[in-house]
């Protein structure tokens, strides 16, 4: 007769108690090898748990590396130990990753034996020291920065409570574009034109809409404000571009026409500013806001929106507007992008509109209640754009006042005079 007794030499594949590996030894044995037998004696003599029954998950962590182990889980790719763990990718990355993978077998209410799959992983991630330090050094500075930045005066204005809010958003700018009208066949262009057409359309627009008696004022900026990204003088993407001047001087206008005109546009009201980044100049203005968000940290009544997320929404009692350089994607889109990005604007608004820029010129169109309107520019052609046909729009800006309750309730227009 054979006996149904199972051998003390069967060898079984399972996780070690001590070490936690997953290895093949003896089944009357508790743990892999006598180093870990040692341990584990020691270990039941002070009364702690060593079972592979009850296995724990252990971190060990210096200042430059993270090495994690789970000796018995149903967690079977890396993919689920990020989400496990909470790894933060931009701050690690990922060395190796190992998975060992045996099964367990136990009765269930019918006495049938059922399989289950378990694995033991274990996972070394390194600090990305570069990226970690320049960020914590650019955290830093921004702190520091905020520290000398101006305390601006409260600014005592009548209390308006009128709904009405005003939208100035002139995409397409291109400061440091440079132009040839001879070549071209229109007008001159470079940074000193484009910053003298931005201050007087912004003058003109805040005249325009005075009657209007504004309870707050948004601005948008970005949308290709600069015509070039870097110091090589190309777009975000890489493609040349012909400029005036170096990338480090036009910045510095650039930031300069702006907090010229959050200053001039806080004396109208509060102001809330939306930074939206073109296909020229992406890094350039996220960069631009990051450095006038230091500059404002103490305007209590400026709100700065730098987020880098290529779209933004902005809402006003009853009016939802999203804003994005309309570059990529189609026009008749947008809406149900709004509508599924950002449900809880949409759900709670009557009055919607999506404001694009990078064509150059005016165009509006609306499908079951929803505008989506191309703003116009104030730059003038460049070479490639003339070369291209992409000729003859007006150069101008305008803005729109928004009631809380009625929606669009005017627009004011600005036009460059002597156009070509």
């Amino acid at each position: 007769m054979s006996s149904t007794t199972p051998s003390p030499h069967r060898q079984v594949t399972r996780p070690c108690p001590v070490c936690g590996e997953v290895k093949t030894f003896e089944a009357r044995t508790p743990t892999c090898s006598l180093a870990c037998g040692s341990k584990w004696r020691r270990m039941k003599l002070k009364g702690k748990s060593a079972s592979f029954d009850s296995p724990s998950e252990t971190h060990e962590q210096t200042a430059t590396s993270w090495t994690i182990s789970l000796p018995k889980t149903r967690i079977c790719t890396l993919d689920q130990l990020i989400e496990q763990c909470k790894v933060d990718l931009s701050t690690w990355e990922i060395e190796r990753f190992v998975v060992n993978k045996w099964e367990v077998g136990a009765k269930d209410g019918d006495s049938k034996i059922q399989i289950e799959p378990l694995f033991q992983v274990k996972a070394w991630l390194k600090k990305r020291v570069a990226i970690v330090d320049a960020r914590d050094e650019l955290a830093a500075m921004k702190q520091a920065a905020k520290k000398w930045t101006p305390r601006y005066p409260v600014i005592r204005r009548s209390k308006k409570i009128t709904g009405n809010l005003v939208e100035f958003s002139t995409p397409d700018l291109h400061i440091g574009r440079l132009a040839w009208g001879r070549e071209t066949g229109y007008g001159d262009y470079d940074t000193k034109i484009a910053t003298e057409r931005y201050r007087d359309a912004i003058t003109s627009l805040i005249t325009r809409i005075e009657p209007y008696n504004i309870e707050r004022v948004l601005l948008v900026v970005g949308n290709d404000l600069l015509n070039y990204d870097n110091r090589e003088g190309t777009t975000t993407k890489g493609t040349p571009q012909n400029t005036d001047s170096r990338y480090q001087k036009v910045f510095g206008k650039a930031r300069e026409l702006k907090r010229w005109a959050i200053d001039r546009l806080r004396q109208i009201a509060p102001v809330d500013v939306l930074f939206v980044s073109g296909n020229h100049d992406t890094l350039a203005v996220w960069h631009l806001g990051d450095s006038l968000e230091a500059w404002y940290a103490k305007c209590p009544d400026v709100v700065i929106d730098n987020e880098p997320t290529l779209r933004k929404y902005y809402q006003w009692g009853k009016v939802g507007l999203l804003f994005l350089h309309g570059n990529i994607g189609k026009m008749k889109d947008y809406p149900l992008l709004f509508a599924s990005e950002r449900s809880d604007i949409w759900g709670s608004t009557l009055w919607r509109e999506i404001h694009t820029g990078d064509k150059h010129r005016v165009h509006l169109e609306e499908q079951h209640g929803i505008r989506v309107r191309i703003l116009p520019s104030l730059a003038e052609s460049s070479h490639w754009e003339s070369e291209n046909l992409f000729t003859g729009s007006i150069q101008s800006a305008e803005a729109y006042v928004w009631n809380k309750n009625e929606g669009l309730i005017g627009t004011a227009s600005y036009s460059v005079l002597g156009r070509a």
